[in-house]
């Protein structure tokens, strides 16, 4: 396989960031003033990048997809809480290197495929598995591989809540497909704990968010307040 790496991207969670227990290795991409807090937290893999260039998660995503120097990279959210096999029922992974080896071997299929994005679910629902890999996606769960040979997405600010599922939408027009696991994927907090965006994700700037990606993607694209789910509808 091409040169990869698994980057989690955190900020104010020095003290309470858990994905780096659930895997054999991994880079935390950090806010420089932060750097000796993670440091000092126990975690030894750092990437310290200027505070104003990764000064929000748009920003960081954004930052690390296009400056890593792998050409196939993992992002995960510092908030994990356990990889999780999804079948019948919901098994967590508790062994680091069978989790780390499942991220390797979705990169691997990522670049033999040469396939530039691949998505999770973002919870692990045991009616969301009905085979091992499926095309329909909806929203992006808590880790994602790039390749960056063939990710031809760019994120975009005006869709900001949303950039995940832009960034899907994206993909599937570039390179028409997305690798999509069901059978593996990420169980987080989803920004219940220490730093996490929930303060801040007021309804207005989510309304907003889903309105501009409603006029950019038209009917491939929906949001339901009711259940907080979205919606891509695209034919294959």
């Amino acid at each position: 396989m091409s040169k990869f790496n698994i980057y989690v991207c955190s900020y104010n969670r020095p003290t309470t960031t858990t994905t780096y227990k659930l895997l054999e290795y991994c880079t935390y991409v950090v806010r420089k003033s932060q750097e000796e807090d993670y440091r000092n937290a126990g975690i030894k893999s750092i990437w310290a990048i200027d505070d104003e260039l990764i000064d929000s998660a748009f920003k960081v995503y954004d930052y690390v997809s296009r400056n890593a120097p792998e050409e196939v990279i993992a992002l995960c959210d510092d908030d994990i809480m356990a990889f999780v096999y999804r079948g019948e029922e919901n098994e967590d992974i508790m062994d680091p290197e069978i989790a780390t080896s499942e991220i390797e071997r979705l990169a691997q299929l990522t670049d033999d495929l040469r396939i530039g994005y691949l998505t999770t679910d973002s919870t692990p629902r045991p009616f969301g598995y009905d085979q091992p890999f499926g095309f329909s996606v909806g929203s992006s769960g808590a880790f994602k591989i790039i390749n960056r040979n063939y990710y031809k997405a760019k994120m975009d600010i005006e869709v900001f809540y949303c950039c995940d599922i832009d960034c899907v939408l994206q993909e599937l027009m570039a390179n028409r497909i997305v690798l999509h696991p069901k059978y593996f994927l990420a169980r987080a907090k989803i920004d219940k704990n220490a730093g996490g965006l929930s303060s801040t994700r007021v309804r207005s700037a989510v309304m907003n968010s889903v309105t501009a990606m409603e006029n950019k993607w038209g009917q491939y694209f929906s949001y339901n307040f009711a259940n907080n789910t979205p919606n891509i509808r695209v034919k294959r």
